[in-house]
C-alpha cells in the first residue's frame, strides 16, 4: 500500500490553483479581445460612407478581429478586473460552503 503524505495535498491544491489562475486569465483575455473587437467594428458602423464590398467587410473583420487580440495581449486593464473580481468571487464562494458547512 501507498501512503499519501498531507503534504502532497498542499502541493495539489496549489497546482489547482495556479491552473485556475491560468484560466481566470485566458477567460479574461478572451474576452477583452471579443470586446475590443466588437467595438472596434461598431466604430466602423459609424464611419460608413459608402456601401462596402463583401470582400472589404471580411478583410476589415478580420483585421479587426486581429487587432483586438493583439491589444488585449498588450491589456487595457477588463482582464485584470475580471480576475481580481473573479477570484474574490470564488473566495467568497468558498467562504460561504465552509460556513453552510459549519452549520
Amino acid at each position: 500500500m501507498a501512503n499519501i503524505s498531507v503534504d502532497n495535498t498542499s502541493g495539489y491544491n496549489d497546482l489547482l490553483k495556479t491552473r485556475e489562475a491560468k484560466q481566470l486569465e485566458k477567460i479574461g483575455r478572451d474576452f477583452e479581445s471579443h470586446f475590443i473587437t466588437s467595438m472596434l467594428k461598431e466604430m466602423d458602423k459609424t464611419t460608413r460612407l459608402t456601401k462596402k464590398s463583401y470582400r472589404e467587410e471580411t478583410t476589415m473583420s478580420i483585421m479587426y478581429e486581429k487587432l483586438g487580440d493583439y491589444l488585449a495581449k498588450k491589456g487595457v486593464g477588463i482582464k485584470e478586473m475580471l480576475m481580481k473580481y473573479g477570484v474574490r468571487a470564488e473566495n467568497t464562494k468558498v467562504s460561504a460552503e465552509l460556513r453552510d458547512n459549519k452549520e
